[in-house]
C-alpha cells in the first residue's frame, strides 16, 4: 500500500524540483560585457552584468590564475574576451556545471586582487576586480572569438572544479550594491566616450616604468584630498536635487581607494563623512599628516545650464585670472559664512604680503601638478577651461608646505553632468583622471627617499655616467 504513495510524492518531489529549475533558469543573470584596462593603480577588470547576482572568487596558483564563478548565469551572445593587459596575461571562459559560468584571469605575476566592489545601476549591475601593481606588460594574443550563449567545456579533468564544489571558502565574497555615498541617487552609466572614457595613460612618464620593489625605508607619497563642503553647507545643488558635498565625497573616497591601490602613494582624506571643516583648517590637516599634494574636489555651478566639463585652479594673491576665477573664489570662500565661521580676509597690505612670501614657494610647484592634472582631465572629455586658472581661494591659502590646487570636476548644474556626477562609474572616470595627473607630476619630479625616486633612478642607463677620469698619471 505504501508504493502507490511513495510514487506519489516521488512524482511530486520531481515537479517541486523542475519548477525550481524553471525559477532558478528565469531568475538567471546575464553577463553583457568584460572590459580591461591598467593604469597607475594597477590593472583592473569591470563586469558588467543585467542585475546583481552571487559569484565566487577561487585564487590559484601554479601558475597564478584568479577564477570567478557565477552560479545561474550565462554570457551573453556575442560576447568577447578582452585582449591581455597589464598583469592579466589571457582570460578564459567556461562552464564547470550546468548553468554556472566560469571567467579564468592568467596572471603574469603572484598579485592579489583587492577586496571586489559590486554596484547597482538600473541597467545592471558591475563587478569590479583590481590587482595593484605595476605589473608586467602582457604580450598580446589573437583577436578573442565571440562566444556563443552558454559555452560547453568536453569533459576533462578540471583542476578548478574539485575546489569550486567545496564549501565557500573565506575569500567568498557576496555583492553589496548601492554607490559609496548613500545620499546619491544613482544614474545610468553613460555610454562610452566623450567624458565617461576611461582615460588611457600616455607620456614619458607612463613609458616602460622600471619594476621596482618598495623598500624599508621608502617613505609613501600623501596625497591629501579635501572633499569640498558638507555638514550644514551642501554646497551647490543640481536640478534633480544632487548636492555637491555627496558629490564631492563620494569621488574623494574613490580617488583616495585608487591612490591606496598604487604602489608609492597614501591617500588622506580631510573628511570622511558629511561633516563641516573650516576652509582653513583643511590644508593645516593635510599638513599635519606630511601630506606631499593638496587637492580640494569640487562641483562646479553656473547660471548657464549649458556649462560643462572640469577646470583646475591654484591659488593667486595677485588677482585672478578671469573673471569667472574671481567669481568662483568669492562663491567658494563663502562657505565658511554658511558653517557659522567669520571669513578671514587678508584684505590688509601686511596681511597679503606675508601670504604672498609664505605662498610663493609652492605657486611654481602648484601650477606644475595642476597642469598634470588638467591633462588628465583632459583624456577624459572637454575641460570647460583649457589651462589651469589662478584666483585667491580661502582652502588653498594655507597650503604653504605643498602644492595645491583645487579641481571643479564637472558641472552640477547642468542637467546632463548632475546625471554623470551621481553615477560611480563617472566618479572612478574623473578619479582616475586625477590619478594620472598625479602620477605623472610626482614621476617626471620625484621626491629624494619615495618609490618614485628609486624608479627614477632605475630609469637612468648606466651609459649615462660620467665615464672614468684617465691620462697621464692614472686615475686617482
Amino acid at each position: 500500500m505504501r508504493a502507490p504513495g511513495n510514487r506519489r510524492r516521488t512524482v511530486l518531489s520531481a515537479a517541486v524540483i523542475l519548477g525550481g529549475l524553471c525559477c532558478v533558469q528565469g531568475n538567471a543573470s546575464e553577463i553583457k560585457q568584460l572590459k580591461l584596462d591598467v593604469g597607475p593603480s594597477g590593472t583592473r577588470a569591470e563586469l558588467v552584468l543585467d542585475k546583481p547576482g552571487a559569484y565566487r572568487l577561487i585564487p590559484l596558483t601554479n601558475p597564478e590564475r584568479l577564477a570567478v564563478d557565477f552560479p545561474a548565469s550565462h554570457l551573453a551572445p556575442g560576447t568577447a574576451l578582452p585582449k591581455p593587459t597589464g598583469v592579466v596575461t589571457a582570460v578564459r571562459s567556461g562552464q564547470p556545471v550546468p548553468g554556472t559560468v566560469r571567467l579564468v584571469f592568467d596572471l603574469g605575476s603572484k598579485v592579489k586582487a583587492i577586496p571586489t566592489l559590486v554596484e547597482a545601476t538600473p541597467q545592471g549591475a558591475v563587478l569590479m576586480l583590481e590587482w595593484p601593481g605595476d605589473g608586467p606588460v602582457a604580450k598580446v594574443a589573437p583577436e578573442p572569438v565571440a562566444l556563443p550563449e552558454e559555452p560547453r567545456i568536453k569533459a576533462q579533468p578540471d583542476p578548478i572544479a574539485r575546489i569550486a564544489s567545496q564549501p565557500m571558502p573565506a575569500s567568498v565574497s557576496t555583492p553589496a550594491a548601492g554607490p559609496v555615498a548613500p545620499p546619491i541617487a544613482v544614474a545610468a552609466t553613460p555610454p562610452s566616450g566623450g567624458q565617461n572614457a576611461v582615460p588611457t595613460s600616455s607620456g614619458p612618464a607612463d613609458a616602460a616604468v622600471p619594476k621596482v620593489v618598495p623598500q624599508i625605508g621608502m617613505r609613501p607619497l600623501v596625497i591629501a584630498i579635501d572633499a569640498g563642503h558638507g555638514g550644514q553647507d551642501p554646497g551647490a545643488h543640481g536640478l534633480n536635487g544632487t548636492r555637491e558635498k555627496d558629490v564631492t565625497l563620494a569621488i574623494a573616497r574613490e580617488l583616495a581607494r585608487q591612490i591606496n591601490a598604487t604602489p608609492g602613494l597614501k591617500a588622506f582624506l580631510t573628511r570622511d563623512s558629511d561633516v563641516y571643516i573650516p576652509l582653513n583648517h583643511r590644508a593645516r590637516r593635510a599638513s599635519a599628516n606630511n601630506a606631499d599634494l593638496f587637492l580640494s574636489i569640487h562641483a562646479d555651478a553656473a547660471e548657464n545650464r549649458n556649462a560643462r566639463g572640469s577646470s583646475v585652479y591654484v591659488l593667486s594673491t595677485r588677482g585672478a585670472s578671469s573673471q569667472r576665477a574671481r567669481w568662483l573664489a568669492d562663491k567658494e570662500n563663502a562657505a565658511d559664512i554658511i558653517g557659522g565661521k567669520r571669513v578671514q580676509d587678508p584684505g590688509n597690505t601686511l596681511t597679503s604680503v606675508l601670504l604672498d612670501l609664505t605662498q610663493s614657494g609652492n605657486m611654481k610647484a602648484s601650477e606644475d601638478a595642476a597642469d598634470h592634472v588638467l591633462g588628465g582631465l583632459k583624456r577624459v572629455g572637454n575641460n570647460h577651461k583649457p589651462e589651469v586658472e589662478r584666483a585667491n581661494f580661502a582652502v588653498l591659502r594655507t597650503s604653504d608646505k605643498m602644492p595645491a590646487m583645487l579641481v571643479e570636476t564637472a558641472f552640477i548644474s547642468n542637467p546632463d553632468e548632475e546625471k554623470r556626477l551621481a553615477d560611480p562609474a563617472f566618479q572612478r572616470t574623473i578619479a582616475r583622471a586625477i590619478l594620472d595627473g598625479i602620477d605623472t607630476y610626482f614621476s617626471r619630479q620625484p621626491p629624494p627617499g619615495t618609490l618614485y625616486a628609486a624608479r627614477a633612478q632605475a630609469a637612468v642607463p648606466a651609459a649615462s655616467e660620467p665615464p672614468a677620469r684617465s691620462g697621464i698619471g692614472g686615475s686617482r
